[in-house]
């Protein structure tokens, strides 16, 4: 049923592509320091670890990632609530898996560690972007989100401006948007992300190995303005005295719901005089 049966959300080549399955199996997984427990299905190839869920009404597996086995590393855990191991790596948030029973963990572990070794062998070290964004992007799942927000507050950021990502505050929100200039209408893929003083807007390259900044805009010199779903698109508009409109294109209803809430809350006003520069508008929207 995985190699013939379309999977949901599958990206990228074709599942054959990645050889035979050595071994699969029902398991739970979570992810360190998040309390989301996740039944999954393991699917392990000779260099990649696939992890699927299952719509248990529709009867179809759903993508949840794919992870290379390269630089991973499989540990067994003693644990009194099941037959855990933990799988990590340089570029890979520490999950938990739960085994059904103790020979089918022993099972797992002994593949894993195998084909680890192999895929040390076979294929050379790759980096954290290329391990992580292509696996992350389009981010419209909810441990996609946490996993890229982990990420972007860490790593370097090309054509950053101002004070570090990291002193920015909290990330309140993130979602992957289009966006564009009202009148040329040229829509390009966005990082959206909100932080309690600032939207920052980033893009990724198309091999999806680095993250690019493209703007930042101070909440406190922006307002929106809502548009009509249309054509099952679910769109704002984002204003300022500074700036030209720039259209957002939202990728689901549930991103689009909470873009607006976050970005209609009222501002506190400070009082007083303060000079700031200019809002660091987005390249694409400048004013020509």
């Amino acid at each position: 049923m995985i190699l013939i049966e379309p999977i949901h959300g599958w990206e990228g080549q074709g599942i054959r592509s990645y050889g035979n399955v050595v071994m699969s199996s029902l398991a739970v997984m979570q992810i360190s320091h998040t309390e989301e427990m996740l039944e999954c299905f393991l699917v392990l190839f000779p260099l990649h670890l696939l992890i699927l869920s299952m719509d248990h009404q529709e009867r179809r597996f759903i993508y949840q990632g794919l992870l290379p086995l390269s630089g991973m590393s499989a540990v067994c855990e003693q644990s009194n609530t099941g037959y855990t191991f933990e799988v990590s790596g340089p570029m890979i948030e520490p999950r938990q898996v739960s085994c059904l029973s103790s020979s089918e963990r022993t099972l797992w572990i002994s593949a894993l560690r195998e084909h680890i070794q192999e895929a040390n062998a076979h294929c050379p070290p790759v980096t954290p972007a290329i391990s992580i964004l292509s696996y992350l992007i389009p981010c419209d799942q909810l441990w996609k989100k946490r996993e890229l927000i982990r990420y972007l507050t860490s790593c370097p950021i090309l054509k950053w401006e101002g004070k570090a990502i990291h002193h920015m505050g909290h990330v309140i929100f993130l979602s992957t948007v289009q966006a564009a200039h009202t009148i040329d209408a040229d829509f390009e893929d966005r990082i959206m992300v909100l932080f309690p003083e600032d939207l920052v807007f980033l893009s990724v390259d198309s091999h999806k190995t680095l993250v690019i900044h493209q703007g930042t805009l101070p909440l406190n010199a922006i307002h929106i303005e809502e548009s009509l779903m249309w054509n099952g698109r679910y769109e704002f508009q984002i204003t300022g005295d500074l700036m030209e409109p720039m259209l957002i294109l939202c990728i689901s209803p549930e991103d689009y719901t909470k873009w607006i809430f976050h970005l209609q809350k009222p501002r506190p006003i400070h009082c007083g005089v303060t000079l700031h520069p200019p809002p660091f508008v987005p390249t694409k929207y400048r004013r020509r």
